[in-house]
């Protein structure tokens, strides 16, 4: 991948003006960077000359500084959890990682706040935070791996959005670089500051197109003492919303996770996962945390008693312990079982109607068969706030068919007018999709914003735009 900009790969001079703003091990060329992968489910190797890993947010104003001002095209790494190929990275750029920026500068408990450096992984904050009595809610599959950075230029979401929000409603404060190397201090602590633009939340969520994010204020919240979980299975989509409209009266309610007949029937089929009948046509994962033992266990279980005695349940277990709800998340978080028996497969990350959801899906099944004969699907997704996932194999040849794939796809969700991207952005993958998903005006001044903040496409060229 190259950008229409770039000027062609790094020389060794600009390679070695570079090295020598970094330390030892700060730089990385040949084998050290092309046995990088640019995707977590495949092997994507990395066509750049040279890898900078900054210590700092000094070190990587002075990079992006030299880069901007020698027109080097750079692509930015967190944590390479990411799905949209943002991380994607040619011949003619350069790469740099925060991996190296990665301290846990301070812990406020009584402002119930954490600053960060952007390549701190999300396990190491929660670890942290619960070290205090603290949570940071969000939760992903991969937060051993994917970072603070990550997850703030993606927006991520994760498990518990129907709760706490996305990253957005959790982060108070963030430092950027720019493309020109300027350092922006938005670090602000304050839960309510009203001082001008909030401009920070111009880079959530902006996938590294308009600076870098290097540092970062976390909103916590006090760590919840009691969790029940329980997997519970719906023979109709009119039972799921149902079900979903008793759970949001639960107050401590933090996961809602629909998984459709097709995704429930793969993952099950290893039997440490069957915990439910697979029969039924939906399945929910219900999760709820709190504060008080007592009545949080009382209005959960007057929940699925409710839902049963109304014939909304078929069937359902109730964790009993940590292990237990474990046990009832990894039915859910079964990635490695559809790489494992549906790849390789092209997954899709939208946003639609909860009301069409089940409607959405059929379409897609439908448009599916007709475009491809033969072909293979698993739904599911957190359902609870719009969000669905969709994976699709349509053969050995499935990689080569992507675009295809996406185009057929895609094309059923904007009759639906469901959202592109959900959590996982744009990236590189879904680019020549976006005009299709959003009013010419704001993709107008979305670029307006781009040409002022990062206008000759030297962060992340390849990124949410064609150029």
């Amino acid at each position: 991948m190259t950008s229409g900009r770039a000027t062609g790969p790094a020389g060794d001079d600009l390679v070695g003006l570079l090295a020598a703003e970094l330390d030892k091990g700060g730089i990385l060329t040949g084998a050290d960077v092309s046995a990088r992968s640019s995707d977590p489910f495949s092997h994507v190797p990395l066509g750049s000359r040279a890898l900078l890993r900054p210590r700092s947010t000094n070190e990587l104003a002075r990079i992006l500084e030299i880069c901007h001002r020698h027109h080097q095209p750079v692509v930015v790494h967190g944590g390479l959890t990411g799905v949209a190929g943002g991380a994607a990275a040619g011949t003619a750029e350069l790469v740099v990682s925060l991996e190296r920026m990665n301290r846990i500068i301070e812990i406020d408990p009584a402002g119930a706040t954490m600053t960060v450096e952007a390549g701190v992984p999300i396990e190491a904050v929660q670890a942290a935070a619960a070290a205090q009595g603290l949570f940071y809610p969000i939760d992903l599959g991969s937060k051993g791996s994917a970072t603070v950075g990550g997850t703030i230029a993606t927006n991520a979401g994760g498990n518990r959005v129907l709760r706490w929000g996305m990253t957005r409603q959790n982060v108070l404060g963030l430092e950027a670089v720019l493309a020109d190397g300027t350092v922006v201090d938005l670090m602000n602590r304050f839960l309510k500051n009203n001082t001008g633009y909030d401009l920070k939340q111009l880079f959530i969520g902006s996938e590294g197109t308009l600076g870098v994010v290097c540092k970062a204020v976390l909103k916590l919240v006090p760590a919840p003492s009691t969790q029940q979980v329980a997997l519970v299975s719906l023979d109709s989509y009119s039972d799921v919303l149902d079900l979903l409209a008793r759970a949001r009266r639960v107050q401590q309610l933090s996961a809602f996770e629909v998984m459709w007949q097709d995704y429930y029937a793969l993952v099950s089929g290893d039997p440490a996962r069957r915990l439910v009948d697979p029969d039924p046509a939906f399945f929910v994962l219900i999760e709820a945390m709190g504060s008080d033992e007592l009545n949080d266990n009382a209005a959960f279980a007057k929940l699925l008693e409710t839902a049963f005695d109304d014939g909304i349940v078929v069937d359902a277990v109730v964790a009993s312990s940590t292990k237990q709800a474990e046990e009832i998340w990894r039915v859910r978080e079964g990635s490695e079982i559809l790489v494992r028996e549906m790849g390789p497969f092209v997954s899709f990350d939208i946003s639609v109607d909860i009301r069409s959801a089940n409607e959405f899906v059929g379409a897609v099944r439908d448009a599916l068969a007709s475009t491809f004969g033969e072909y293979r699907s698993v739904a599911f997704g957190h359902l609870g706030d719009s969000n669905i996932h969709i994976g699709v194999h349509v053969g050995p040849d499935t990689r080569e068919r992507t675009h295809d794939i996406e185009a057929c796809v895609y094309g059923v969700l904007r009759r639906f007018g469901g959202a592109l991207t959900a959590e996982h952005g744009i990236g590189s993958a879904k680019r020549e999709f976006l005009p299709d998903h959003i009013p010419p005006e704001a993709l107008a001044m979305m670029r307006k914003v781009h040409g002022a903040l990062n206008p000759d496409w030297t962060i992340n060229p390849n990124v949410l735009f064609e150029h």
